[in-house]
């Protein structure tokens, strides 16, 4: 290595980084290998049980074409309804609607087929559905499955690994970054033609209603890695002001709700009212942000408790839902087994979960802007999953994040290998490494309890000009702070880096929450100075880093057509 970057650490070469193990990442490995590349996967955890599904999924979002609510006509209709002012048309159409039908062949070759034993698709309507998209099945084990494929096709993995920056040429062309072992400490160098970022949501952001930061709906490892990363390097980032929620039984953050509301299950007060069509004309089938405001209005309004009732399910159906809901992770029936309740006897007590950094619906996501190739707005670097602004939940991941790997590695295929200076990995090494020689004042746990207590009062699920703005100037307050923190280990310097990430966002949140001046997606972007949709924000807040700091553009986005097949 003629420019001494081996001196700093551990020095590798790839043709595809893929930073993140999860749904999205070993579809782009699978992906990028079929195409020819030289792959490897980095992650924090291993690559079989790692990210949103570690531990399973049960439903799967398609068209089939059986009838005209099911084409792909209806349903970029309706995704131009749904999550209007976040999702961009034309790239759904290509993250999604091109790669469909390859995506459920390739779930068959891998061995997690979407159909039932029959050769039937089960399929049932929630989240504000126009139909049955939503395709039950046994994901179980669907982790296991993806990496077993990666695997196979040659992909190489790089785990228990934190990925904390990226490297860049002189032209600000991402060529690889940097990490370290979250055990062993070892610092890697990783050189890439090409880096695609796929590290989730931004979770651990806002104060847990049970208390427990890492009793979390999505995985508590995804702390917005990717979008930190991408924004450091002049990435564009769109949709960060959106706070998700989701409805969650009471104490316990667990996923199911798309189960017991596909499956039939009623939300009721404490009256035993059905009052979801107070909200929603759909009721009980609603989109989940609709889900959440009347399950959180009722209990403001005194009607609560609130629950799940399923008493009324048929035997069948029963039985398919209790399943389906070990599927999607064993956490919510051991949580309903460990209370004693029997679903066919009682209720199940649910209340709004904490909130994330994440997209409106179930079809797009917020952070790095990517175009119809999934590249970023930066040259070398592309986007897949949840950390993207237009992917989110296991159809668009599963999709989108084979779009990125074949787009990926054919980019690849055309660059040359280039280092970085000796000087920006000298740098990157320092900064990686530096909470180990830090004072010890603050406690990374205090630094996050306070920054998440914080935001969830000033920039939660109701926000208006005065609350940003003194959200923005708290996290500024507190930031001076972090340098204070000190990890004893590497173990707790993965978590100071997460903290660093979470911080980073929650900045750039703040930001373009400011610049939405309007409520859109009810109580995930509410502005209480704004309280109504206005038709000029139909289009997405675009978040970038400049020399002079945070800085928001808008994008306007065209609904009037249906982008061609």
């Amino acid at each position: 290595m003629g420019k001494g970057i081996e001196q700093f650490g551990e020095v590798l070469k790839t043709d595809v980084l893929i930073v993140g193990g999860g749904l999205a990442g070993n579809n782009a490995a699978i992906a990028a290998c079929e195409v020819g590349a030289k792959v490897l996967i980095a992650d924090k955890s291993s690559i079989e049980r790692c990210g949103a599904i570690a531990g399973g999924v049960d439903h799967f979002m398609a068209y089939l074409n059986t009838d005209t609510w099911d084409t792909r006509e209806a349903y970029l209709e309706w995704a131009g309804r749904i999550a209007r002012g976040a999702v961009n048309l034309k790239i759904q159409n290509a993250v999604f609607c091109r790669e469909l039908e390859a995506a459920i062949e390739r779930m068959d070759r891998i061995g997690c087929s979407l159909r039932q034993p029959s050769g039937e698709f089960y399929r049932t309507t929630s989240f504000g559905l126009p139909g049955p998209y939503m395709i039950n099945f046994n994901g179980k084990n669907l982790k296991p499955l993806l990496a077993k494929e990666a695997r196979r096709l040659g992909a190489m993995t790089l785990e228990k690994c934190s990925i904390t920056n990226l490297l860049t040429n002189g032209n600000g062309k991402v060529i690889g970054a940097v990490g370290f072992n979250i055990r062993k400490g070892n610092f890697y160098i990783i050189l890439a033609k090409t880096t695609i970022l796929a590290t989730g949501n931004t979770n651990r952001i806002f104060q847990n209603p049970t208390g427990l930061p890492f009793n979390t709906w999505q995985c508590p490892a995804n702390t917005g890695a990717a979008q930190t990363m991408a924004f450091e390097v002049g990435a564009h980032l769109a949709n960060m002001e959106i706070v998700r929620i989701t409805v969650v039984p009471r104490g316990f953050s667990a996923a199911g709700l798309n189960a017991l509301t596909g499956m039939g299950g009623k939300i009721v007060n404490a009256k035993g009212e059905e009052f979801m069509f107070k909200y929603h004309p759909m009721g009980n089938k609603a989109p989940r942000y609709k889900l959440v405001e009347g399950v959180m209005r009722e209990i403001e309004e005194g009607r609560g408790p609130v629950y799940i009732d399923c008493r009324h399910l048929s035997e069948g159906d029963m039985k398919h839902l209790k399943t389906t809901l070990g599927y999607d992770k064993d956490t919510l029936p051991d949580f309903i087994e460990q209370k004693g309740i029997d679903l066919r006897k009682d209720l199940l007590e649910i209340m709004a979960s904490e909130g994330m950094q994440a997209g409106p619906s179930e079809i797009c996501s917020s952070g790095i802007m990517i175009d119809e190739e999934t590249k970023s707005t930066v040259e070398g670097l592309f986007g897949a999953g949840d950390c993207t602004d237009q992917m989110r939940c296991s159809h668009v991941c599963t999709t989108g994040g084979y779009l990125a790997g074949k787009m990926a590695a054919k980019y690849a295929l055309t660059f040359t290998q280039e280092e970085p200076s000796v000087n920006q990995v000298k740098e990157l090494k320092r900064k990686v490494y530096a909470p180990m020689r830090a004072s010890g004042k603050v406690s990374q746990k205090s630094f996050e309890d306070t920054m998440r207590r914080m935001l969830w009062v000033y920039a939660g699920a109701s926000r208006n000009e005065y609350s940003l703005n003194t959200a923005l100037e708290k996290l500024d307050g507190l930031e001076k702070y972090f340098n204070e923190i000190k990890a004893g280990n590497y173990h707790e310097l993965m978590r100071t880096h997460e903290t660093r990430q979470i911080l980073s966002v929650a900045k750039m949140m703040c930001h373009a929450s400011l610049a939405r001046k309007e409520t859109r997606f009810g109580v995930f972007h509410r502005r209480t100075d704004y309280p109504e949709t206005n038709p000029e924000f139909d289009g997405q807040i675009v978040v970038v880093n400049t020399d002079q700091g945070i800085k928001t553009f808008f994008n306007k986005l065209d609904y009037s057509t249906i982008p061609e097949p």
